[in-house]
């Protein structure tokens, strides 16, 4: 399952919004910067073409009128007068008579013939970059003549970068403050983030660092109220588990005792059960009586089997185990079991090796772990054939310690692999006796410590073999 973490979308919707709502509003003042230039470029213009309609000489303006055809000709020679009278040398202007452009500025663009006074806007697409112009139209009293003012707005239209950037100057010019206020307000926005949501992960700190075992109740104070009702929610169900773990474990413990008390009367008469019949079988001289003793004995011995296992189960229940974990040599371990079944793996002729290492050690229970070998070694013991054989293995690499355990004998049918850990389980038309509760123990061992059990064929042998695979921790980590 994948999770996010909400004070990253905070911070990131946030911030968008803060940025995005920044950039709209330099957009908005641009926008209304542009407009201003535009009103001020306005009033130049206007200023600009009746300076230019009061310097011109009107007296030239008649119509066949001589003078104005050696005016022109004078003014394309020579700057005209009114250039003096407070225009720049570099504006932008054309005087327009009867529909013709009659005089004009340096540079001055191709502009359509002028029908109203006021300001507009045109494109001259006439020249090799497509230049938007602003001008402001005169018309001279009593002649067809127009004094036009133009002034390139190219920057404010078409040059967006070029804009930006003096806009930029402008606000810095203006309102130095404002760029100052743009970082405090991202610094500010991070931190009112992190310290509302502070309360919410140290309640996830929390959470995170408890031990899965800890029941005790979370701390309220200083929760918020929006998280409140689910910390107080987990807290009750927190108690209720606490109540039914301590109700469970005084369960677990009658039940312990129960056992325990059940298995010293089942032994005892069984004990005295088997006494009784090996006396009256060395008693007897009649076969038939002997051989019925000896299988009286046999059954006697299953059923003691039998209930050892089950008090071995019912002391392994991890929620009842007391005893503490420390460092278990298994090479050791595995030598005292094979020692207590030297009789059998005798009586078989059984081909019995172990290899293990010089460093053997797990961290665990010693008593658990000596049920499992016990276990291991006493099944391969017992389902071996005659002369057969029984390897014991102890392997190692970074982060396993591997336990392996195989014998020669009959195969494990594949669909037995998924009950053999079953209680009671044996497998069908088995002579061996057995309690079928062996695997059952095994599993539980390993399951309190966390290894994990593999059943497979052997590759040199046919038969079973069994790995245990139990976890450990480099020197290093520890």
């Amino acid at each position: 399952m994948k999770f996010y973490s909400l004070k990253n979308r905070f911070h990131i919707y946030t911030l968008t919004i803060t940025a995005i709502s920044w950039i709209l509003i330099l957009a908005v003042v641009m926008f209304g910067m542009r407009n201003l230039l535009l009103s001020l470029t306005e009033d130049a213009l206007e200023s600009r073409s009746e300076l230019l309609a009061s310097a011109l000489p009107l007296s030239y303006f008649e119509e066949g009128n001589p003078a104005l055809e050696k005016w022109l000709e004078t003014i394309r020679q020579s700057p005209p007068e009114f250039v003096d009278t407070g225009l720049d040398s570099d504006s932008s202007y054309q005087v327009w008579y009867k529909g013709k452009v009659i005089a004009s500025s340096y540079i001055s663009p191709i502009m359509p013939v002028p029908t109203k006074e006021g300001i507009s806007l045109f494109t001259d697409k006439e020249q090799d970059d497509v230049i938007v112009w602003q001008t402001y139209a005169k018309k001279i009293k009593g002649v067809d003549a127009w004094a036009v003012a133009t002034e390139d707005m190219e920057f404010a239209f078409d040059g967006s970068l070029t804009f930006i950037v003096l806009a930029f100057f402008f606000i810095g010019e203006n309102f130095p403050l404002i760029y100052l206020v743009l970082p405090l307000s991202f610094i500010s926005l991070f931190w009112g983030i992190n310290r509302s949501l502070k309360p919410l992960v140290k309640i996830s700190d929390q959470f995170s660092e408890r031990a899965k075992s800890n029941l005790l109740p979370f701390s309220v104070k200083a929760v918020p109220s929006e998280i409140w009702p689910i910390v107080e929610s987990f807290n009750y169900n927190l108690e209720i588990i606490h109540r039914n773990q301590s109700e469970l474990e005084l369960s677990l413990e009658s039940e312990k005792r129960f056992t325990a008390n059940a298995a010293h009367e089942l032994l005892t008469p069984l004990a005295a059960i088997k006494t009784e019949a090996q006396l009256r079988e060395r008693q007897t001289t009649d076969p038939e009586q002997k051989e019925g003793l000896i299988a009286i004995s046999l059954r006697v011995d299953r059923a003691t089997h039998t209930v050892e296992q089950l008090v071995t189960l019912a002391r392994l229940d991890p929620n009842t185990l007391h005893e503490k974990t420390k460092e278990v040599d298994l090479h050791k371990i595995i030598q005292n079991v094979s020692a207590d079944l030297g009789d059998k793996i005798k009586d078989k002729s059984i081909d019995f090796d172990i290899n293990a290492l010089n460093i053997n050690q797990i961290h665990g229970l010693p008593s658990a772990l000596t049920f499992l070998c016990r276990n291991l070694v006493d099944n391969a013991v017992r389902y071996c054939q005659k002369k057969g054989i029984v390897r014991i293995t102890i392997s190692q690499s970074h982060t396993n310690l591997t336990l392996s355990v195989k014998n020669t004998g009959r195969p494990l049918p594949d669909y037995m692999k998924d009950y053999i850990f079953e209680r009671f389980v044996r497998g069908a038309g088995e002579q061996e006796t057995g309690s079928g509760l062996g695997m059952s123990i095994v599993k539980r061992v390993a399951d309190i410590h966390k290894a994990e059990i593999i059943l497979s064929d052997p590759e040199d042998l046919v038969g079973l073999q069994v790995d245990v695979i139990f976890p450990i921790k480099e020197k290093s980590q520890e």
